[in-house]
């Protein structure tokens, strides 16, 4: 091979190792854009640290004046026991029977507690069937097919705070749910689709 083909030959393998580096670049480029920033969001660290942290929660149900001021979870890990004495906590007062309940439901409430640092005043946990149909025929404010039989809801006040005050502070807990504020003084809370309403 002479010296003007090895000079072309070189030219053209630098040319296409440029093109190779440039169309990786591209691809670089284009792949960063697709996942988006690796630098991780502000707070991120916090929140990770919530999630790590034992979750506490203080609950006094009215009607028994029964009580629990405990911890619930670890982090993202619950505790049956904890959720065993919550589940007994919210039962179905009139008829003593027991369903667990939403664990998420708890969370949201552990959240609220914490804004509010004061127990909350449980008014309705869990409701059988029977209970709700007797409530519903008697005339009070109940939904025939209510979250309460489902065991993901509880209706709460606590006091000194207003029931708008405290529906607010629910929704920026991260209450996703149903979420009823009664002018008697309570919320109603649920872990089902995002609803909003105002009653008596």
């Amino acid at each position: 091979m002479d010296t003007t083909s090895t000079s072309a030959a070189l030219r053209r393998r630098t040319a296409l190792a440029g093109l190779a580096v440039g169309t990786f670049a591209l691809v670089l480029e284009r792949s960063a854009f697709a996942r988006g920033p690796s630098v991780r969001p502000e707070g991120s660290l916090e929140a990770r640290r919530s999630s790590l942290s034992p979750k506490h929660l203080s609950l006094v149900v009215a009607q028994t004046g029964e009580s629990f001021s405990d911890v619930f979870a670890d982090g993202d890990r619950y505790d049956d026991r904890g959720l065993a004495r919550l589940n007994k906590l919210l039962r179905d007062y009139r008829t003593g029977e027991v369903k667990s309940i939403d664990p998420a439901l708890f969370d949201v409430l552990a959240r609220v507690q914490s804004k509010v640092g004061q127990p909350l005043r449980v008014l309705s946990g869990y409701r059988s069937w029977e209970t709700n149909r007797q409530l519903h025929m008697a005339g009070f404010d109940v939904a025939e097919h209510s979250l309460h039989i489902a065991a993901k809801a509880v209706d709460f006040m606590v006091p000194g705070i207003s029931a708008e005050k405290l529906g607010d502070i629910c929704r920026g807990c991260g209450a996703s749910g149903g979420l009823g504020i009664y002018q008697s003084g309570f919320v109603h809370v649920d872990t089902g689709t995002m609803r909003n309403w105002t009653g008596a």
